[in-house]
């Protein structure tokens, strides 16, 4: 059941795009808002947590810790490369 409010207040300009894209999706102001405003809230939420943890694939998590297990630290260029890529 739909019972929370949320009052924005909104530029003009903002609320005439809002108000266009919702027409121009067949939906109600309403509507669009409730659709689109939590995708966009998870997506920012998705961001935000990626910052927090990195995902590597299974060989390449084996190798890092193989590589940190008991020696000193060192540079491993295609680990390297590996972090770089899941950031972007």
């Amino acid at each position: 059941m739909k019972n929370a409010r949320l009052d924005v207040r909104l530029a003009p300009e903002h609320k005439k795009l809002i108000e266009e894209a919702a027409r121009l999706s067949g939906a109600t102001t309403s509507a669009f808002m409730q659709m689109t405003l939590p995708e966009r809230a998870r997506a920012v939420v998705r961001e935000h947590q990626a910052v927090e943890r990195v995902v590597l694939p299974s060989a390449t998590f084996d190798r890092l810790w193989r590589e940190l297990d008991g020696r000193p630290a060192k540079v491993v260029p295609e680990l390297l490369t590996q972090l770089r890529k899941t950031r972007s």
